[in-house]
């Protein structure tokens, strides 16, 4: 999937932030809708077995618990489960697993899903084969990357407000310096079409999600340069002054801006 999959890297954001779980929270609160759409449309129901990775704040996972019913299963990994909660649950389980390292269950879920944490792996087409290896034959593979560094980088900054062009545009250099210093594939969302097709998947298809987000009304965006602001200055293509330019006009109420673009890209394992 790129020179950056055979590097070591480390989690570019700090997850003893004391922000941290809101970080996710606000995540969800803006991705989520279209991660159930998709689900949804590949045919998610009751007595299916899913496996979320990477499952964040958990929000998904007891998603698709309810969608299962009492006769499916879900089981929800990442290798820092203190944000995720079943809920009372009983069909959903939590684990703490490392997908590079950890085994699991051959050929035994309906659907696999993973959003936002193939990008952050040193090895990419290793963690897909495994998803793929997971799934069982005619289940569904979905998987969610943000695109920071492919084609639609540059129309990022065009959603911000005049004025605002600028510091946006070194705010993205920015971010792309900090999450390819940490070994992050920067474009992983748009290589995910080609990369399940070499995991051995077939009906690959992706669409890209630009959510327009307007001034007040999501946490994410700002509390994710506030988690990533020493990394973002580290890299001298930001200024202090322009992270808090940036996160004001976040707060800001008539205002619109748009976060990175997702990838969502799913395949079908050959029956």
């Amino acid at each position: 999937m790129g020179n950056t999959a055979t590097m070591e890297s480390e989690y570019v954001f700090d997850t003893s932030w004391e922000r941290e779980h809101g970080r996710l929270l606000a995540l969800e609160e803006i991705y989520d809708s279209q991660s159930r759409h998709r689900l949804t449309e590949l045919g998610v129901v009751d007595g299916w077995h899913c496996l979320e990775v990477g499952c964040g704040a958990g929000s998904i996972a007891r998603w698709l618990a309810k969608q299962v019913g009492a006769a499916g299963r879900v089981l929800a990994t990442d290798v820092d489960t203190r944000f995720a909660h079943s809920h009372g649950l009983s069909n959903l389980e939590i684990r703490t697993h490392d997908l590079l390292r950890d085994d699991l269950p051959e050929a035994s879920f309906d659907l696999v899903h993973a959003r936002a944490v193939i990008e952050h792996l040193p090895d990419r087409d290793k963690a897909l084969r495994r998803l793929a290896a997971a799934t069982r034959p005619g289940g569904w593979v979905v998987v969610e990357d943000f695109d920071i560094d492919g084609p639609t980088a540059p129309a990022v900054d065009l959603y911000f407000p005049p004025g605002y062009t600028e510091p946006a545009e070194r705010l993205g250099r920015a971010l792309r310096a900090a999450f390819g210093a940490t070994g992050v594939d920067r474009g992983t969302g748009p290589r995910l079409p080609q990369a399940l097709t070499d995991a051995g998947l077939t009906e690959v298809r992706a669409q890209v999600h630009a959510p327009v987000l307007t001034g007040g009304d999501a946490a994410f965006l700002p509390l994710t340069l506030r988690s990533l602001r020493p990394r973002l200055l580290a890299t001298g293509e930001v200024s202090d002054m322009d992270i808090e330019d940036v996160i004001t006009l976040t707060k800001s109420h008539g205002t619109t801006y748009l976060p990175n673009y997702m990838t969502i890209t799913w395949g079908r394992k050959p029956a």
